[in-house]
């Protein structure tokens, strides 16, 4: 995953203004920079890194919705971006998987290996309409979005304190709905329930970097412990998706794709129990290690 840009002379007792329009910024930056190769076609690594770029710049809004509506006004425009990408990485994502065990699958299968090459090009029909509304996005976003936030970021102004209590809030707010989310997961680890502890713990980490500049030595070691736990609930997330699917084609499917989904489902079921076990082990380390509390205290 792209790193954010660094920034820095930042200090929790910089004023809130001050950082908001040096921290967007570079989250603007951090945008821009993949954007540049999407001009003619969707690089799956360029539209991976915009996505990221996008949900920190929404984190970031988040964070300093004190100061001001437009805020408010501009996140879901570039949730309207962040989508768009989404749409078109999203079966980026599931057609190199379907290639990659396609070229796995046994040589004395052949018939069955060509069954899931097929349902790999019949997956990729619909990336064309998703490409189409990513340059639709993309246009809206050049043409309207971007140039009302420039306009914004410039003229950017408040004397509170940035790391103060009205805007370190929501951040404690996320923590505890992250704790929140993991009993609800302990107690049933369904699709459900992990995709909703993915998403929260997701934001909580793009939040947190907000303050890292401000708060280098005591967040930045911390936030990297997400990692882990991040990587494996994207995975089973994935996982998900494809169990869902490809149990669909099983049952309602043309006739070659219902064996293509025949073959593929132990195959992802056993994914599924690894990641299943892998987030189990590093939800069993958050709690070990107090990881919540810490950042609650970090946050008092």
């Amino acid at each position: 995953m792209a790193q954010p840009t660094p920034i820095r002379g930042l200090s929790p007792d910089s004023e809130l203004g001050l950082a908001a329009r040096r921290i967007l910024v570079a989250r603007l930056a951090d945008i821009r920079k993949p954007e540049a190769k999407l001009s003619d076609t969707f690089d799956d690594e360029a539209v991976h890194d915009m996505r990221v770029a996008t949900r920190r710049l929404r984190a970031a809004f988040q964070m300093f919705r004190p100061l001001g509506g437009w805020v408010a006004r501009l996140e879901p425009e570039v949730k309207r971006l962040q989508d768009a990408l989404g749409g078109v990485r999203d079966l980026h994502v599931q057609s190199a998987w379907l290639r990659t065990v396609a070229m796995e699958a046994r040589r004395e299968t052949p018939g069955t290996r060509a069954d899931i090459t097929a349902l790999g090009k019949a997956w990729l029909s619909g990336l064309a309409s998703n490409e189409t509304r990513l340059r639709e996005e993309l246009e809206r976003w050049r043409s309207r979005t971007l140039p009302l936030l420039l306009r914004k970021v410039d003229v950017l102004e408040d004397a509170h304190r940035f790391v103060g209590r009205r805007v370190k809030e929501p951040l404690d707010w996320r923590v505890r709905r992250v704790r929140k989310r993991m009993d609800v997961y302990a107690d049933s680890p369904d699709a459900a329930s992990a995709h909703a502890l993915r998403k929260d713990l997701k934001k909580l980490r793009y939040e947190l970097e907000v303050f890292q500049p401000a708060l280098r030595r005591t967040l930045g070691a911390m936030v990297q412990v997400f990692a882990p736990l991040q990587e494996g609930l994207g995975e089973l997330h994935d996982a998900d998706v494809r169990l869902e699917m490809f149990e669909r084609l099983a049952a309602r499917g043309k006739p070659r794709e219902r064996k293509a989904a025949r073959a593929l489902l132990p195959l992802i079921r056993d994914g599924r129990a690894k990641s299943s076990a892998e987030v189990a082990r590093e939800l069993q380390r958050w709690h070990a290690e107090a990881i919540p509390r810490r950042l609650s205290q970090v946050l008092a």
